[in-house]
């Protein structure tokens, strides 16, 4: 068991890491970039569950979260978050409490826009119910940009650091880049008003 302010950042970029070097030898891929990110979430949950005996969902609705947490479901909340999934839930005694997103951020995401819409996603559930938000990436290099500048851009884009990452390693196969997976806790949003019930 641990604290209810733990911080499963440096564990989430372990896992992270290890998914997409074991993803690679089971699947023969050419590029360690190709795993899914639903292979990813599997392996951080299977990780953090057994490292710390959370309960962890893979893919699991925003709108069941929101449920389970009290929230009020309407038109509304339908509208804007019926088709939003986490890629990993973590739950403590049967009670969601934090989000995991996981995103692969290479040359199809140069400048971390969709890195940026997933903490953005999260947002929108965060605000209603103060549920912890991770952020998880699979960073590689790109043509001419090391991942050190990438991951430079990328947290002033988000306007928070990431807190943990894995070592940078060498891409299979001999290809001429690295990767480095990071992670990290993203402060909460502050709703303007009481939470919805």
């Amino acid at each position: 068991m641990t604290s209810e302010n733990a911080d499963y950042s440096q564990s989430i970029a372990n896992y992270g890491a290890a998914a997409v070097k074991k993803y690679r030898d089971i699947s023969g891929i050419r590029n360690d970039n190709e795993i899914p990110e639903i292979f990813l979430g599997g392996q951080i949950a299977i990780g953090l569950h057994d490292e710390f005996r959370l309960q962890c969902h893979v893919e699991r609705p925003y709108l069941t979260i929101l449920k389970e947490l009290g929230g009020r479901i309407d038109d509304e909340v339908i509208s804007s978050m019926g088709s939003l999934r986490s890629d990993v839930a973590l739950y403590r005694e049967g009670r969601p409490f934090a989000l995991v997103e996981l995103k692969i951020c290479d040359e199809r995401d140069a400048r971390g826009g969709k890195v940026l819409a997933d903490l953005e996603k999260m947002r929108r559930l965060s605000v209603r119910t103060q549920i912890d938000t991770y952020l998880g990436i699979l960073l590689t290099d790109i043509d001419g940009e090391e991942c050190k500048r990438r991951r430079n851009k990328i947290e002033l884009l988000l306007k928070t650091p990431f807190t943990a990452e894995s070592q940078l390693v060498q891409a299979s196969h001999g290809a001429n880049w690295k990767w480095q997976f990071l992670a990290g806790r993203f402060p909460k949003e502050k709703s303007d008003g009481p939470s919805p019930a």
